[in-house]
Order: structure tokens, then sequence, then C-alpha cells
């Protein structure tokens, strides 16, 4: 069962997770729809390094920052490599490539944080959102998994990085696995599932046969992964929206063969007089 919420305000529309919020972190997913980018990129290009007019991307993050009570001084992003560093950050960080992409944290794809206001963001069109919550130690998190972060544990590394660097336990964490391409649509090929296989020796089942396509369902071994990793399975929020089968909605780098913009996703650990 999904807990995520759609909404439509200022003509934008996004999915957020209401019962988070009621316990101290904002979460926010951007569709395609509410913004001023044109063409491929219509409407709401959240993402700098695609080939959008980056006067229309900066529009576009300010409306949904505004609409969620932020400014683009507290976004951080970061420049997704599809590998698995994540890194710790506070106020200093605040702005880091929220107006250039070239100021965006370096070989990153994962961002921590314990500093109330600051809004991690990363962007999507196909690979998985993966956000994360200890309310006991008020620590959030917000890593990229597309299938190479996915191969390479970065949820895994996520949680350590929570569990090492600010005490959270694995009792107390919550997960959101978001909108992103589901099972129903990613094909791999027979080298990659062998290596997914490799590396998930315990979790077979993950690659399905269909009609001799291979496929390969990243959320649940995203789920499995965060299971394995001591997170309680009735703390795991998985999304049933595949991006590549509702264009409509999201921007799908698989369906649109590369020429589309990208959804942000945020978070926010909320202050005592926001809430």
């Amino acid at each position: 069962m999904s807990l995520e919420k759609w909404q439509i305000k200022n003509n934008i529309c996004f999915l957020t997770l209401p019962n988070w919020e009621e316990h101290g972190a904002r979460v926010l997913f951007s569709t395609r729809h509410g913004g001023i980018s044109k063409g491929c990129y219509s409407s709401m290009n959240m993402a700098l390094h695609v080939g959008d007019d980056p006067e229309a991307v900066l529009a576009n993050r300010q409306l949904l920052m505004e609409l969620a009570g932020h400014n683009l001084s507290q976004m951080i992003c970061c420049q997704q490599v599809h590998g698995n560093r994540v890194v710790a950050v506070d106020s200093s960080h605040a702005g880091c490539g929220s107006v250039r992409f070239e100021d965006a944290l370096p070989d990153t794809d994962g961002l921590v944080t314990a500093t109330p206001g600051l809004v991690l963001t990363t962007f999507y069109a196909d690979c998985i959102p993966v956000f994360f919550y200890d309310p006991v130690r008020r620590v959030v998190a917000l890593s990229h998994s597309g299938w190479k972060g996915t191969l390479n544990s970065i949820t895994a590394k996520t949680l350590q990085v929570m569990y090492d660097r600010f005490q959270c336990q694995a009792s107390d964490m919550m997960i959101y696995i978001g909108p992103g391409i589901s099972q129903c649509c990613f094909e791999v090929q027979a080298d990659l599932a062998d290596k997914v296989i490799s590396a998930f020796p315990n979790d077979r089942d993950i690659i399905i046969m269909d009609q001799n396509r291979i496929k390969w369902d990243l959320k649940e071994t995203i789920r499995r992964c965060a299971v394995n990793n001591g997170v309680a399975e009735n703390r795991i929020n998985v999304s049933p929206w595949c991006t590549s089968c509702h264009t409509e909605c999201f921007y799908s780098f698989r369906k649109e063969q590369g020429h589309t913009g990208r959804m942000a996703a945020m978070i926010t650990l909320v202050n005592g007089d926001d809430e």
C-alpha cells in the first residue's frame, strides 16, 4: 500500500507524503506539469544538465520551491553519476547546484542531513528516488538509485552513513521508494541480468523472464536491500507509479529515447516552527 498523495497547487501537480510531514519530514516529487519549459522538456523540467533553457529551469525550480515554502538558497543538488557515493551535508552546503549545475556536489548520488530547512534535491526520468527519514534522531536522506546505483547498493550505503554519522537506528528508519521505471518496463540484457544475480544471489526472483524478455524489478531490489540492512518491512513505502508507463505524468528517459526533462525529488527536515 502506498501512502503518497497527489496534490495540485498553482497548477503544479506533485506527490507528497502527508504522514511523514506530520512526523517532521517534508517530501515532494514533481511531475512534468506546471512549469514553463518548452518542447520535449514541457513543462516542469527541473534539471540544468539536459539541454533545456537554464532560465526556464530556474523559473521552474523557483515555482516548486515557493510552493514548498522554501527558496533556492536552501536547495542542495549533486552531480549524479550513477554511483553510490553518499555525502552528509549541512548549512555550509546550502545552495550547491541550485542555480548552476557546475556548483553541485561532484561525483555524488546520495545526500544526508540533520540540518533543518535544507532541501535535499535529486533529479529523475526513470531512475528510482529513495527517501529516508529517522524521526527519532531527526535525520533525512535522499538517494538516486538507477540500475547502476541499485546494483552497487546505494540504499545500503545511505543507511550506513545514517547509522555511522548520525547514530540512527534501523528500527526507527522510514523509507519511501518513489516513482520510477517498474518491472513491467525495465527490460535488460542477459549479461546485466547475470551481474544482478551475482550481486544478489539470494534474490534471484528480482530477475523475471517475460516471453523471452528479461526484466529487472528495481524497486523490489531496493526494498529488499533496505530490509537486509535492518529496516522493518512495515516501515517501507513503495510507489506503484511507473514513469515509463505514465509519460502523461512523468518524464521517461527510456520511453522518450533520452529527449526529455527531469522530475525533482525533494526532502526537508522541517523546523519546529514550521510543523
